[in-house]
């Protein structure tokens, strides 16, 4: 992307102006960086995007992998959030994204399912027997669009899931009072 004009009130980079996608004014050796001031508590790593990968926490100022045992959806539910990843599509154990270097957390993390971050999940003092080949692996759905379709008027119609540039129907099964609410919000 070339010539980036923002204004400073932009909710995201989608929505500041520039010359467009391959017309290159500047070399590689100009590639705009970014340090953020708001540090992330999780991190996916060594999966094929941002959004999947083996679950890394920090913990103690030392990021750790997590033992599969006792790890859940709504634990799922927070990382994935926390990380602007959309919804789990799904929770791995066995080391699926590989073993790492780092240590391993073997207590419960123990999320509502409302946090924003990690960090406010409480961390169990119980200590689960865990190995390296009980990694937490997490798939999120990415950066996500939703949409309805075949409404009466563009409040109402069948809710749908942009995932991998493919649109798809989501599921009733887990479809409840608070993710329609935050689906009318503009909250995924």
């Amino acid at each position: 992307m070339s010539v980036l004009t923002c204004l400073g009130t932009e909710s995201t980079l989608k929505n500041c102006g520039s010359a467009g996608w391959n017309k290159p004014v500047c070399t590689h050796n100009h590639d705009a960086g970014v340090t953020c001031s708001g540090h992330k508590r999780s991190r996916l790593a060594d999966g094929s995007n941002l959004c999947s990968g083996r679950l890394e926490i920090l913990h103690d100022q030392t990021w750790m992998s997590v033992c599969d045992a006792v790890f859940d959806q709504q634990d799922a539910e927070v990382v994935c959030r926390e990380l602007d990843c959309g919804a789990p599509v799904q929770v791995l154990g066995a080391a699926a994204f590989d073993k790492g270097d780092t240590q391993m957390l073997t207590q419960e993390i123990q999320c509502r399912g409302n946090e924003s971050h990690i960090s406010f999940c409480s961390i169990s003092s119980l200590k689960h027997n865990c190995t390296f080949d009980n990694i937490v692996g997490l798939i999120c759905s990415g950066y996500t669009d939703l949409r309805l379709i075949n409404g009466s008027d563009s409040c109402s119609g069948r809710v749908e899931l942009q995932f991998l540039k493919e649109w798809g129907t989501v599921c009733d099964a887990c479809w409840d009072k608070r993710r329609a609410t935050g689906f009318g919000e503009g909250k995924w």
